[in-house]
């Protein structure tokens, strides 16, 4: 069932229900096991700061992938919390920053560990990211323990010339290892954590702390088991802080593209309804090849229209879906379960402009009458941010953003 308030945005708009991310976040602290594992959120699935901000008090910091980010987490970061950092590009001008604005580095490779370990350790805990050269992923495009990956130290690498030059890692604080993309079985992490203890022993023994990544999806009907069998290995083995970086796990069904029908006609044997967004604000339906979910489909449904986007790349389509009436200029379409990978990788070809950004929000327990809550309990849309010319301009030297 959809909240209500949805209605109520202006087009397009990317909305966040912030009682939906307390739902999650619930979920999620089902993985923290009273301190034997830290939760933290990878922000490249979602970076609406007020978001970020909201989900903090209940995370014990946040992921990133570029100083950027890392940024932003320092602006959410209210709470304590600690900002995690790994990437395989590090520019020389941004290693000093890095060490300023990250609590914990996992630097990709052997090169960047030589080069810039020596000048974060007394900054930043620093370690490796590990490649542990197990794929689960059947899309090698998200696989990343594909052949040849760019993500981290292949674990025959690392075991082989920590055997042959043991002091080159004496500054290790600890390791970070990813092997899996949107699984939602705990069972291939578990393979991946006896995996890197039994080939790595001698370097796992010796961390201070190890990163488990992300790349899995869960709600409150999973199987922790194997989660928690493979944070009770790692800690019975090595004494280490565990921590664990979920991203769409956490925000996925909390989100919404609201859009508008502009025009409906027929073509061919299709009835077509053109919507004021397009496939460049869920960049993943195009990546995946996937039809995103919709309000109010039904496949039994008697009225079928091809949902399509407003922009001249033909192949800016969403899919087909059937509905109990005809839809008409002015409807709204509502995508559900796109609140991750949507808004951060949006983009505005053809001059489109990216979605507004609302937030749902949730009931304040303290003062009820502080997010004027609607008959449903839940707040009424609060504006976030809405892209104007200015910033699209701005990306191409003109308007008052740009760099003269």
């Amino acid at each position: 069932m959809l909240p209500s308030g949805l209605d109520a945005v202006s087009t397009p708009a990317f909305v966040y229900d912030e009682a939906a991310i307390q739902r999650l976040l619930r979920v999620g602290e089902t993985l923290r096991q009273d301190g034997a594992c830290r939760l933290l959120f990878a922000i490249k699935s979602f970076s609406v700061v007020d978001g970020l901000k909201f989900m903090a008090p209940r995370l014990d910091g946040f992921a990133v992938s570029s100083p950027f980010e890392a940024r932003l987490a320092q602006c959410a970061n209210g709470h304590g919390g600690t900002v995690h950092l790994t990437t395989p590009g590090i520019r020389e001008d941004e290693i000093d920053e890095i060490g300023e604005l990250c609590d914990f580095v996992s630097f990709n490779s052997l090169t960047h560990w030589d080069r810039y370990q020596s000048r974060t350790k007394d900054k930043a805990s620093c370690g490796l990211r590990v490649n542990p050269q197990m794929s689960f992923a059947d899309d090698p495009r998200y696989d990343p323990c594909r052949p040849y990956s760019k993500l981290g130290v292949p674990l025959e690498d690392l075991v082989a010339a920590f055997n042959q030059e043991p002091d080159r890692f004496s500054g290790i604080r600890g390791i970070q290892f990813h092997s899996n993309c949107d699984s939602d079985d705990f069972g291939e992490l578990l393979a991946t954590v006896r995996h890197v203890c039994s080939r790595a022993a001698p370097v796992v023994a010796g961390v201070k702390w190890i990163n488990l990544g992300g790349g899995y999806l869960f709600d409150r009907d999973s199987d922790f088991a194997p989660f928690i069998e493979a944070v009770d290995i790692l800690r019975d083995h090595t004494g280490a802080q565990v921590f664990f970086e979920p991203g769409s796990a956490l925000v996925r069904s909390a989100g919404y593209i609201v859009s508008t029908v502009l025009d409906v006609f027929p073509s061919q044997d299709k009835k077509i309804a053109v919507l004021d967004t397009t496939v460049n604000h869920m960049p993943e339906v195009l990546e995946y090849g996937f039809p995103p979910d919709v309000a109010g489909h039904d496949d039994d449904a008697p009225h079928e229209y091809l949902l399509a986007g407003s922009t001249c790349l033909a192949g800016d389509v969403f899919g087909c879906y059937r509905f109990e009436r005809p839809l008409r200029i002015g409807d709204r379409v509502v995508f559900y379960n796109a609140g991750s990978y949507t808004m951060t990788k949006a983009h505005s070809f053809n001059g489109i402009g990216l979605p507004a950004v609302y937030a749902l929000p949730a009931p304040d327990e303290t003062d009820p009458d502080k997010t004027n809550p609607d008959e449903t309990g839940l707040g009424r849309p609060v504006l976030k941010s809405r892209f104007t010319f200015d910033h699209f301009a701005a990306r191409w030297g003109a308007g008052s953003h740009a760099v003269l």
